[in-house]
């Protein structure tokens, strides 16, 4: 209960919480549903094998869970704040917990008398061990790995946790616990045989965990379809029983939320792992091997959290708090009935939410006509906006509140039927009801045989079951019309009110599509992603036609995908890769375009022609992705004053040692959430996990050899402007998982600029993939301080304009190719950072020489260094001097002059104690944060 009224507060508070999707996530899976395993597993156990565990075990029980909730909120408390290693010790923690779980259980096992059902507490145990798998994967993710291993850790992640710890609990509950909801039984031999299918489903979560790890589709796929097939087998014995167990004639009416919510739970997870197999086995490459990446794996949290955990939860505490409570059976029947108020409208409105919103991510035609079935055509997936979402997720939050308000009615109903007050349930202490007589047990165990049903006593009133047949089924019905109603209510008013905002196209947007009449016919045409184009990049179809795009992504080297402005998308195509796009009934004009970030700003769009049908609605794809209408030009600011975050590590300025003839250095390009400057997160694209990437020295003349690694989600490349080489193969894009060797001769001095070369460069640059390489020109003397200092400028997209919806890490803002576009930077600062050394100022002190390397890494703006206080006696810019002291003529100079990819060094030496100020002097840009502070002690 402590676990579901934290979540009812985060849910409320989330939008000001960092990384909340992954909190709620996590609150759920590992709070709710691993405490509540826990729980009412050892519950089942005892229950099931018939071995009472004294009071002294009941200490040893409390301290699992505390163990458990320990290394939950440990977990919570490391991922929030970005600190992995307390993520590590959270995860042991929780791995702990469940290993002492399991190893109890186990013993429970050994000491049983022919246990009848120790199959479903074998697989408690099997399951138990799973997780701290899971745990430890998930820890491993804590330190950002980067693509593909992000991709594959979050595909192993999710399979060993939902479908083995979670999976498999659930299945081999359910061969207990459904016949006991039922009120009926199920014969020994069944469920044995039944139980057959938990090993499969053991055995194919390791095969798939194999196959997410090393990336191969076929093996993983594999055994997705054995995991499928083995919980087939499990569920075909359950239908059976469902079957049997709902003709029955009863004087009491069945509770009818738990049947209801567990069965649709259940569907939600077998279509949600059929699902997971489908897009597996779509991202295999040529070679089999996978190219899912963790975003990809994310579609799938929603359906498999809140459409299968959720609900199996809630349908079996429905059931199991009534009967725990006891107190004869009037209050067991009435509490049941209370906890089914309203259970059909509660059903039918939150599975039909989750539904659209799972069909809105997918984006396919498919999904769009399935969508806009389910709201019985009175809303499409392109007018799915912000506010009709937040209607929505308030639907389904009241839904599942409603959880809790009826417990504690269902807690006073029980109460006050037995006459005396009852605290609420403690299922780890299953005495009360396992002093039941076997005919009357409350206790969750199916009778077996010619026995009696062991469920919930059937109450006391008398009379047929077909009596109340009737009533119930027109109550029924009410309840879906109302749950229905309730859904198309609240996405009527969000799309009324996304359309007076302007975040979706209004009616006269769509009109051409009720104009036309689909003609039955299909126009399918081959299109192709290459060079930042689609070629054809116009697209004919007559109108009422349905178009069919067979789409290949013929780009040596980089990923594209289509999406267009029905919502109807691609999927991400690594090079050589295809697919089959179904763009739907043609009735208009739309736009379709690349989402990888930049490549739309680089022209990558094509037009769809409705040919005698209604023209001038291409613009509707702008609107559909417009978000909530924010504007795309508006400058994202932040607090200049304010220290940056407590997970920010403060990049060392300090010009690096000397490096001999020979270099080797690996540069790993990884996509993250960096913040840039205080409370602005940036979807980074980096070298080595960095905005700037590390600063690289060599020596004239030596050879340095980097080994490029790409670890990202798309193609990216290495430009090192020291070398003098044939771009065609060293600067060549190279897709997710690639690596090339780039090799050059540092023959010439200078800080030189070292860059993603892949299109469009602006974007890339803006998102971080620039770094200095240092070459001393010969003679250089030493110093007493030597420091780097990079300057970059930084795009933002604003929250809620277009295109924010593109970010890959939640709460990152994706760089803007608008603003760059408009030469409207955000941010303009040293390091990747733009407070860090105002909070960490470089040290120096009195009479000792500074030389300060400066590099203007752009991707557009340029540098007038300038030192507040100071005067340079030297300076070298692009690879000469052009001031030093001794030339005799008493000189000197107030500022360093950099255009964009150009950069030098300045020296000098303070005379006097006190703070410094480094900045660039066109002022505007120190204001949007390219300063530092030198602090000067005596």
């Amino acid at each position: 209960m402590g676990w579901m009224l934290a979540l009812v507060v985060v849910v409320l508070v989330h939008q000001w919480l960092p990384q909340a999707r992954w909190l709620m996530v996590h609150m759920v899976t590992l709070g709710l549903i691993t405490t509540s395993i826990m729980v009412w597993g050892q519950h089942f156990a005892e229950a099931l094998l018939k071995t009472r565990l004294g009071e002294e075990s009941r200490p040893r029980q409390l301290a699992r869970l505390r163990l458990l909730t320990a290394g939950v909120v440990a977990t919570i408390a490391g991922m929030l704040p970005g600190w992995p290693w307390l993520v590590v010790l959270g995860a042991l923690a929780v791995s702990a917990a469940l290993l002492w779980y399991a190893a109890a259980l186990g013993a429970q096992i050994r000491a049983a008398l022919a246990p009848r059902f120790a199959f479903t507490v074998r697989a408690y145990v099997a399951a138990a061990c799973l997780l701290p798998v899971g745990a430890m994967l998930g820890a491993v993710m804590a330190f950002s790995p980067g693509e593909p291993w992000q991709g594959r850790l979050m595909l192993a992640h999710q399979i060993v946790n939902v479908l083995g710890f979670v999976g498999l609990t659930v299945t081999g509950t359910l061969l207990t616990l459904w016949p006991t909801v039922l009120r009926t039984r199920i014969e020994l031999a069944a469920a044995t045989r039944a139980a057959g299918g938990l090993l499969g489903m053991f055995l194919a979560v390791l095969g798939a965990v194999a196959g997410a790890l090393i990336g191969s589709t076929l093996l993983g796929c594999a055994a997705l379809l054995a995991y499928l097939g083995s919980f087939a087998w499990v569920a075909v014995t359950l239908v059976r029983v469902g079957v049997h167990g709902v003709r029955q004639e009863r004087r009491v009416p069945l509770a009818p939320f738990p049947i209801l919510s567990i069965t649709a739970g259940t569907g939600w997870f077998a279509l949600t792992t059929a699902g997971l197999l489908v897009m597996w086995w779509r991202s295999a490459d040529a070679q089999m091997a996978s190219s899912l990446v963790a975003a990809d794996v994310q579609q799938l949290t929603v359906p498999f959290v809140a459409g299968f955990l959720l609900q199996v939860l809630l349908g079996a505490m429905s059931h199991l708090l009534p009967v725990t409570l006891g107190g004869g059976p009037r209050a067991t029947t009435a509490a049941l009935a209370v906890m089914s108020r309203g259970a059909v409208l509660r059903v039918v409105a939150y599975n039909l939410v989750v539904a659209l919103f799972v069909l809105a991510e997918r984006g396919t035609a498919g999904s769009g006509a399935l969508f806009s079935a389910l709201t019985l055509g009175t809303a499409e997936v392109a007018g799915f906006g912000s506010l009709s979402r937040v209607l929505l997720s308030l639907l389904g939050f009241a839904v599942l509140v409603s959880f809790v308000v009826l417990l504690v009615l269902a807690v006073r109903t029980s109460s006050r039927l037995r006459g005396t007050a009852v605290p609420l349930p403690t299922p780890s202490r299953p005495e009360a009801a396992a002093s039941v007589s076997p005919a009357r047990s409350e206790l969750p165990s199916p009778s077996v045989g010619p026995s009696p049903s062991v469920g919930p006593p059937t109450g006391s009133r008398t009379g047929p079951a077909p009596a109340a047949a009737a009533p119930m089924d027109r109550r029924a019905l009410t309840g879906a019309l109302l749950g229905l109603g309730s859904v198309l209510g609240a996405t009527a008013l969000g799309g009324s009110l996304d359309r007076s905002q302007g975040s979706i196209p209004d009616a006269a947007g769509t009109a051409g599509a009720a104009a036309v009449t689909p003609t039955g016919e299909t126009t399918t045409i081959s299109v192709s992603m290459a060079e930042m184009r689609f070629t054809p990049d116009r697209l004919e179809v007559p109108a009422g036609n349905a178009l069919v795009i067979e789409l290949s992504n013929d780009d040596p080297h980089d990923v594209h995908d289509l999406v267009l402005a029905t919502g109807a998308t691609s999927g991400r195509l690594q090079p050589g890769e295809s697919t089959v796009l179904d763009g739907g009934v043609v009735a208009h004009d739309m736009e379709g375009w690349c989402s990888i970030v930049g490549h739309r700003a680089m022209g990558m769009t094509l037009s769809i022609v409705a040919t005698g049908g209604a023209a001038g609605t291409a613009a509707d794809g702008g609107a559909v992705a417009a978000g909530s209408g924010a504007d795309e030009l508006a400058r994202v600011g932040a607090d200049m004053m304010a220290a940056p975050g407590p997970d920010v590590a403060v990049r060392d300025a300090r010009l690096p040692a000397a490096t001999g003839p020979q270099q080797l250095v690996t540069l790993e390009i990884v996509e993250v959430a960096a913040e840039i400057a205080p409370g602005v997160t940036m979807d980074a694209m980096t070298y080595g996990g960095t905005v700037v990437g590390p600063v690289l020295r060599s020596e004239l003349g030596a050879r340095l050899t980097v080994d490029l690694v790409n670890h990202g989600s798309m193609g990216h490349s290495l430009d090192l402007h020291a070398g003098r080489v044939s771009p065609d193969e060293a600067m060549r894009t190279i897709p997710p998982g690639e690596q090339l060797e780039y090799a050059i001769t540092t023959d010439h001095a200078g800080i030189w600029l070292y860059h993603c070369s892949t299109m469009p460069m602006s974007v890339h640059l803006s998102a971080g993939m620039v770094g200095a390489l240092v070459v001393p020109p010969p003679e250089l003397a030493p110093v007493e301080r030597e420091y780097v200092l990079v300057q970059s400028e930084h795009y933002l997209v604003p929250a809620g304009a277009p295109g924010s919806e593109s970010a890959t890490h939640e709460g990152a803002l994706p760089v803007s190719p608008v603003k760059i576009a408009a030469e409207r930077p955000d941010l303009t600062v040293f390091n990747g950072h733009a407070t860090q050394y105002v909070h960490s100022p470089l040290e120096a002190r009195v009479g000792e020489r500074v030389r300060l390397w400066v590099l203007s890494a752009g991707p557009s703006r340029g540098i007038s260094f300038h030192v507040v206080g100071g005067v340079f006696d030297t300076v070298f810019k692009e690879g000469a001097y052009l001031l030093r002291p001794e030339d005799g003529e008493g000189g000197g100079a107030q500022a360093l002059d950099l255009a964009a990819a150009q950069g030098g060094f300045v020296e000098l030496v303070f005379d006097e104690p006190g703070t410094y100020t480094a900045v660039n002097h066109s002022f505007v840009e120190m204001e949007r944060g390219a300063r530092a502070l030198i602090r000067v002690t005596a």
